[in-house]
């Protein structure tokens, strides 16, 4: 496994990239409190396609993602490639969610500036910082939600099951736009097939029918969404519960909730997407 070195200037502060912490882990902390965190552990920075956690690791390192994202990955018992989820720039990826899955991996999906935390150095943070404890709370039950999301849909045909993968997709990389405006989601169909649950020829000829109908445009490693409204609607989430707006909750329910935008001066705005996909997603 090679790592580049990250130095204290690349991974000191938020600077920049505190645009695109919104709404995630980091972007919901006291500056106190992120500062905390930032302060801990070693910083690196991994190249796409190499391992953000070694196996020996796993449960014993909590790891922040600063910037990229990462793919969540596991063996199923029929032998074939699951992926669990998509992590990005501003969120953590907890030594509990990770050591509960053996032969999970975590693989860098871009060019990604890790922080690697060790689990009880983080639980010292989570214990002295509130917002911490809060936000890491939250971030939990919102893996909850994907999960149950994520069962639900796999329920659905899979037209409908790849529409709704890649309608949650859109707002982990809402800002990674082309010179049209559109989100483009950077992963291959056959990740995109990892993360449906379905068959690649499946997935395949479900995506050919959203980019015939105008919905999407397909590069290599690129899924372009074109028509958002259409999208939507492709996607059903009107269903009860199956929907990426199903009301789940977003908070364990001992968990104070986060004060209003308007009342924290260090909470950036999330980069918008457009209406349509903000109600549903």
């Amino acid at each position: 496994m090679r790592h580049l070195h990250a130095g204290p200037r690349t991974l000191g502060g938020p600077g920049r990239e505190t645009q695109r912490w919104a709404g995630r882990f980091l972007g919901t902390l006291s500056p106190q409190a992120r500062a905390a965190v930032l302060s801990m552990g070693h910083g690196d920075v991994v190249a796409a396609g190499e391992p953000v956690l070694a196996e020996p690791d796993v449960g014993r390192l909590v790891v922040v993602l600063l910037s990229g994202w990462v793919t969540v990955t596991a063996a199923a018992q029929n032998g074939t490639t699951v992926m669990l989820a998509v992590h990005h720039g501003g969120e953590v990826v907890g030594a509990e969610s990770v050591a509960a899955v053996g032969g999970l991996r975590v693989t860098a999906g871009a060019l990604t500036l890790v922080r690697r935390i060790p689990a009880d150095r983080f639980a010292e943070v989570l214990a002295a910082h509130p917002s911490a404890a809060e936000a890491y709370c939250r971030a939990q039950c919102r893996l909850l939600r994907q999960a149950t999301r994520q069962w639900i849909t796999g329920l659905a045909p899979v037209p409908v099951r790849v529409a709704r993968t890649v309608l949650d997709l859109t707002r982990g990389f809402a800002d990674r736009r082309d010179a049209a405006g559109s989100v483009v989601i950077p992963l291959s169909q056959a990740e995109l097939a990892e993360l449906a649950g379905a068959s690649l020829p499946s997935v395949q000829r479900a995506l050919s029918g959203l980019q015939d109908t105008g919905v999407l445009t397909l590069g290599r490693r690129a899924i372009s969404i074109v028509n958002l409204p259409a999208l939507v609607a492709a996607a059903g989430t009107a269903a009860p519960l199956a929907g990426p707006g199903a009301d789940l909750p977003d908070a364990c329910p001992g968990c104070p909730q986060p004060p209003a935008a308007s009342q924290r001066g260090d909470e950036p705005r999330r980069p918008r997407l457009d209406r349509g996909i903000e109600e549903a997603v």
